[in-house]
């Protein structure tokens, strides 16, 4: 309990701060297993009493025994009670917190321990500068999760704001406006247009020509109409040209240099199958090695002739081995019990495919397993899924929807799946309009509005009907 002296007022607060246990506890949960597995060999080339081969004799359990009654000592000490009652949290699941502030300390912490530099990494780096309070940040970090590797965001906000009455439009178009503002420029954009002007607006060109053209005619300059462009900006087509160039010097895709340029390769942790009618979820333990504590140091300290610093080195050095053996079985189950959740509420997918997939958030996984959404969220980091529709991040199953007419919610990758269906199978003379892809959509009973088939179709990446069209 830390007290405060503020003026003649005494305040008093809880503090909890993370342990580099804490810390390698967390690490293990979200790491990919390629980095896992890096992480292991390092623990390995620093701690000698954590080996990956079995021990070899019948002895280990009075050896386990002895160990335990020297570990006694360290007890007393209270190191070992740290890390017990660490353990017992992060075995539960309930992180117990006094305010508002130390939930914000732990999330941060949790937000703070990314393996290598990624976009999302500098941003939330910027984010803790921003003077944001807590419920602010909580918001700004759900938006830079949602920020893809080119530096747009991908989110649905009108889900978000319709299912949280809470959070006002007004307070996420704020935390936005601030998140544009971080280093690179462009950054948290919805779309390229957005993406120039807030780029152009950096250099000071917020009312120059050149946001004009970007803000009312980027399709015609896309298709390099520039004669059109200059009779209604009253320019001559040479200008248009100029300025065009100017454009072409910005940044379509800002955070591209935050993105490894490496290939990526995929573990699936966990296999989905199908038997006798039932879909079985099954944890891939092959890439994970069986570690054990040394026997070797367990005879060193059952053996009272050995000096006390070396029993003192050992001792510490087993509790790192067992609390870290401890934190990679929790890691296991954590992972396989999301994997349970998802294919218990994502089963049509598994049956159908895409167009069965359900709106699922990670709140609400997080409330099945009564863990924090944090948890869930390191958790999914860069774990796969091994599925009969083939490989999948778990982050691919956690999707907003849209609700329709009869009260059924469609999730966004089913409508976005179809949308795409529904444009590579038009004429390329004749492409559909977004009323029309609306159109079809609504015939296979998705009634979507115009605007957010513009929406969808821009974050698919797919042009407007009279760019894509061909003759």
């Amino acid at each position: 309990m830390a007290e405060q002296y503020l003026g003649h007022v005494q305040v008093q607060r809880m503090e909890q701060s993370l342990t580099p246990q804490m810390l390698q506890s967390l690490k293990i949960l979200q790491a990919p297993i390629l980095d896992l597995q890096t992480m292991i060999r390092e623990e390995m080339d620093q701690n000698p009493t954590l080996e990956r081969d079995a021990p070899e004799t019948e002895e280990s359990t009075d050896f386990a025994e002895a160990a335990r009654d020297e570990l006694r000592e360290e007890r007393e000490l209270g190191e070992l009670t740290e890390l017990a009652e660490w353990d017992a949290d992060f075995r539960s699941n309930r992180e117990v917190r006094s305010s508002q502030a130390d939930d914000d300390r732990y999330q941060f912490m949790m937000d703070s321990i990314e393996g290598a530099a990624s976009l999302q990494a500098h941003l939330l780096e910027q984010l803790t500068l921003a003077g944001l309070d807590g419920r602010e940040r909580g918001i700004a970090e759900v938006l830079i999760g949602s920020i893809d590797d080119d530096g747009y965001l991908q989110l649905d906000l009108d889900g978000i704001i319709g299912s949280t009455p809470e959070f006002p439009e007004e307070l996420f178009d704020r935390i936005i406006t601030v998140i544009q503002g971080f280093d690179p420029v462009g950054v948290g954009a919805r779309n390229l247009k957005e993406c120039l002007l807030l780029q152009l607006r950096h250099q000071g060109k917020g009312d120059s020509l050149e946001a004009v053209l970007v803000r009312d005619h980027l399709d015609k300059l896309g298709a390099h109409q520039y004669e059109q462009i200059a009779r209604a900006m009253h320019l001559q087509p040479e200008k248009i040209k100029e300025l065009s160039d100017a454009i072409a010097d910005l940044d379509p895709k800002p955070g591209r240099n935050y993105t490894a340029d490496k290939t990526e390769y995929v573990v699936p942790e966990i296999s989905v199958e199908k038997k006798d009618g039932v879909w079985i979820v099954t944890q891939n333990k092959s890439p994970y090695p069986r570690l054990f504590i040394s026997l070797k140091y367990l005879e060193l300290l059952k053996d009272k002739t050995t000096a006390a610093d070396t029993r003192k080195y050992i001792r510490e050095k087993i509790a790192k081995s067992k609390f870290f053996i401890r934190s990679i079985d929790q890691r296991q189950d954590t992972i396989y019990r999301i994997a349970c959740e998802i294919v218990r509420v994502q089963k049509d997918f598994f049956e159908e495919g895409v167009s069965g997939l359900k709106p699922l958030t990670m709140k609400t996984v997080a409330d099945v397993l009564e863990v924090h959404e944090t948890t869930i969220s390191r958790a999914c980091n860069g774990k796969y899924m091994s599925t009969p529709q083939g490989t999948f991040e778990f982050k691919y199953f956690f999707t907003t929807g849209v609700v329709q007419a009869d009260g059924r919610i469609i999730s966004n990758a089913a409508i976005k799946s179809a949308l795409a269906d529904i444009v590579r199978s038009e004429s390329k003379r004749r492409p559909l309009s977004d009323q029309r892809i609306a159109d079809e959509l609504s015939k296979q009973g998705l009634d979507i509005a115009r605007r957010t088939v513009a929406k969808y179709r821009e974050q698919l990446k797919i042009l407007p009907a009279r760019l894509r069209r061909q003759t």
